[in-house]
């Protein structure tokens, strides 16, 4: 263990901080750029992208402390391995916040009802109780999520000073102030997880939900699905997992990770995956059945727009199709994708791409329907602001996992497998 926190940590060497330091910076310029000196177009446009980054990443962001969660309630052990990456991606909930508040200031151009209501929705859609209720309720699911990974996090860190004295610097100073005797505070800590996971898993089906309807259902304030919340969190969950696909193949050479993290506990991850993406396909047929057979004049047109041919959206609507519901079985159902890094992690990229378009497909077709002339639009804006929050969530999730052990040394689930690697 000592070998693991002596050579294992996640360092990112100064080259590619400072390409996703350049990321962050093209990013932003380009939102700037894009209010500043387009015209009205491209302002909209840099606030749905700005919309619908915020709304991916931060999901992936969350949805990361939860698979932790889901590995703390079950008891598993052969996701131990992989619960403090996953907490990692939890790093860029600070900056998610950031980013909601600042969607607040693009609110009339994102949604219609902030200057044009509809009465029988005006008491629930108007913009001060809009922020005032997320900021709320993303103040409680953040804050709880922190204490959750504190928790976690410093056993692990008292730990790694007993082994190497001074090891984790003035950030563990900080998170370790006043610990007390190690074997108890372990006790005490891993109780407080266990008590904080399942209010965690409650509190972030709501607010997620609650996130689904304001955030993305009311850009088409006439439309509505009670599927929604659950069919958008469950979203989440899946990009979590492909994204932690393509991270976990990257760190699993590190010495003495490998034998932790085996081929053995990444085809179940792969497996997971698979799970959540048939979760995930059952939940977007139920809704589209719903809205098909009932063909209410509220609900119709948010299909129609985007699944019938001669709208623009038409040929993206059945790529993810594809690629969200039916490439899986193909790239994540065999087994010897899943035991083979190098064929599974161009799979989980489509599938994270895939997510990430059909986040678009959810947020751009509802604002651009309501210029009268709806279009695909797709270019520099969208990209390049995408870039720039990737380098933020990434710069976090780095910033953090530098500071930790790389694995939960002090959670005694924590095991080595013995049928190979």
């Amino acid at each position: 263990m000592k070998e693991i926190l002596e050579r294992s940590n996640v360092q990112l060497a100064g080259g590619w901080r400072a390409l996703l330091w350049a990321m962050v910076l093209i990013g932003a310029l380009t939102f700037v750029v894009g209010l500043a000196l387009g015209d009205r177009s491209d302002l909209v446009r840099a606030w749905q992208a700005l919309l619908l980054n915020t709304l991916f990443w931060g999901g992936i962001a969350q949805a990361g402390v939860m698979l932790s969660v889901i590995w703390t309630i079950t008891y598993s052990r052969w996701g131990r391995p992989f619960k403090r990456v996953a907490e990692g991606f939890g790093a860029f909930l600070p900056v998610t916040f950031l980013l909601f508040l600042l969607v607040f200031f693009g609110g009339k151009y994102l949604y219609e009802w902030v200057e044009h209501p509809m009465p029988v929705k005006a008491g629930w859609l108007n913009l001060h109780f809009f922020i005032s209720r997320n900021v709320v309720s993303l103040l409680l699911m953040y804050g709880i999520s922190y204490f959750y990974v504190f928790a976690a996090v410093k056993p692990d860190l008292a730990l790694a000073r007993k082994l190497i004295p001074g090891w984790g610097g003035g950030f563990a100073d900080r998170i370790l102030r006043g610990y007390g005797e190690p074997e108890q505070e372990a006790v005490r800590l891993e109780e407080l997880s266990r008590r904080l996971a399942p209010l965690l898993g409650v509190v972030y089906a709501a607010v997620m939900s609650l996130v689904a309807f304001d955030f993305v259902m009311s850009l088409d304030q006439e439309w509505y699905s009670t599927l929604f919340g659950v069919f958008f969190f469950v979203g989440g969950l899946y990009s979590a997992l492909a994204l932690l696909l393509v991270v976990i193949a990257a760190l699993r050479n590190k010495p003495g990770l490998a034998e932790y993290m085996t081929i053995n506990r990444y085809h179940d991850l792969g497996k997971l995956t698979f799970a959540i993406a048939m979760l995930y396909t059952y939940m977007a047929f139920s809704q589209y059945l719903v809205i098909w057979y009932s063909n209410l004049p509220e609900e119709a047109p948010f299909l129609v727009s985007r699944s019938l041919p001669g709208t623009p959206w038409f040929p993206l609507f059945w790529a993810l199709a594809f690629v969200l519901f039916l490439f899986p079985f193909l790239g994540l159902m065999p087994r010897t994708v899943c035991r083979n890094p190098k064929i599974a992690v161009p799979v989980a990229l489509i599938l994270l791409v895939g997510q990430w378009f059909a986040h678009y497909l959810l947020v751009v077709p509802s604002i651009q329907d309501r210029t009268g002339h709806p279009a695909f639009v797709f270019g520099a804006i969208e990209v390049l602001e995408t870039v720039g929050v990737a380098g933020a969530f990434f710069l976090s999730f780095f910033a953090f996992m530098r500071r930790v052990p790389i694995l939960p040394i002090a959670d005694k689930y924590l095991t080595t497998s013995f049928h190979g690697h």
